[in-house]
């Protein structure tokens, strides 16, 4: 017994024997006089249990069934154990058939130390960016180097709207490089059409401080008239940032779960069934403009002949010119000698 209800059994007691009045119970005990006279007529009939509640020692009748407790606990456990409170408790219901009140599997997963940590949040506090109004505007575009799936590294290349945080396109490769980066952005294209700006932060495949003058990818989307916007931080593409970590913490087990570890089963599992039917249904939101700025591809335009492999050369006197350790002769007929012109050599389409 605590000492509140000690006290209240000591006053009250007092005043059934009429050594106080009740005038000096209520002050006592700080409550009403109608609580005090409330009080005595239970201690008459009660005795000292008048001080506890009607409820005291009963389960209340929405408490959770300890064998549905245990049972998503040992799931846990065995199955869903580098999975987060919230995506576990998704698991559980949409898998499992498994309702479980949140703050009693919370409380459970924390007595047997099944509990996922949340990432330190920064301390240093930032404007947050409006986003852009319409979709198909801005698109921003990373990558995130992570062991995915089995033992090694690979690298998730992808791409996000801005305006509603969907990812467009994203796929797994082996390293960040010009190939994926123009993989995804030529996928994204055909299926959605142009937008009008890529952000993304300095790397010198999108023609950062290391390849200024040159840059495959951003010759490509020059072609088609899309702008590059370089990020000075990391949180200046935030949302992006914030993708990796939600990826990082979901899609994981969510592989681990299917056994996946190559990167072709990684792949189709990514974009035929994770991002589609369960990612962007939940993370994306709509823009305050629900007109749509994605503009289509003109007929005349070959996405294959833009998203590939250039490289300039000079022409020699002879109407030849070197690429990758060989001599090729142009044969086509001209007036005039092209000679210290430039020609084309494209190669490498995907």
């Amino acid at each position: 017994m605590d000492a509140k209800n000690q006290l209240k059994i000591d006053i009250i007691s007092l005043l059934d024997a009429r050594k106080i009045s009740v005038e000096e119970a209520k002050l006592a005990l700080s409550v009403s006089q109608r609580t005090v006279e409330r009080y005595l007529e239970l201690y008459k009939t009660k005795g000292l249990a008048f001080v506890f509640h009607g409820n005291t020692g009963r389960a209340p009748i929405n408490k959770t069934d300890i064998a549905l407790t245990l049972k998503a606990t040992a799931l846990i456990k065995e199955k869903y154990f580098d999975f987060n409170l919230t995506h576990a408790l998704e698991k559980l219901s949409t898998q499992e058939s498994i309702a479980i009140n949140r703050e009693t599997f919370r409380k459970a997963c924390h007595e047997i130390g099944m509990v996922k940590r949340a990432q330190k949040r920064r301390s240093k506090v930032r404007k947050a960016r409006d986003r852009i109004s319409q979709a198909g505007v801005m698109l921003q575009m990373d990558g995130s180097p992570h062991r995915w799936f089995g033992n090694s590294e690979s690298c998730l290349i992808g791409a996000i709207d801005d305006a509603t945080s969907e990812v467009c396109g994203a796929e797994f490769f082996e390293s960040e490089t010009t190939v994926g980066c123009m993989k995804v952005l030529k996928c994204i294209i055909e299926k959605k059409g142009l937008f009008s700006i890529l952000y993304t932060d300095r790397a010198g495949i999108f023609g950062g401080p290391k390849r200024v003058k040159f840059s495959q990818v951003k010759r490509a989307l020059g072609e088609l008239g899309i702008r590059i916007i370089f990020a000075n931080s990391p949180q200046a593409k935030g949302r992006i940032e914030r993708l990796w970590n939600t990826l990082q913490d979901r899609l994981v087990p969510e592989m681990r779960l299917k056994n996946i570890r190559a990167i072709e089963t990684a792949n189709h599992f990514l974009q035929e069934d994770y991002l589609p039917n369960d990612h962007n249904k939940q993370f994306s939101v709509l823009p305050k403009n629900l007109e749509p700025a994605w503009r289509p591809v003109p007929s005349s335009i070959d996405l294959s002949q833009i998203f590939c492999i250039k490289d300039s050369r000079t022409v020699k006197n002879d109407h030849t010119y070197s690429w990758n350790g060989m001599m090729y002769k142009i044969t086509s007929d001209f007036k005039y000698s092209i000679m210290n012109g430039s020609s084309l050599k494209d190669c490498g389409y995907f």
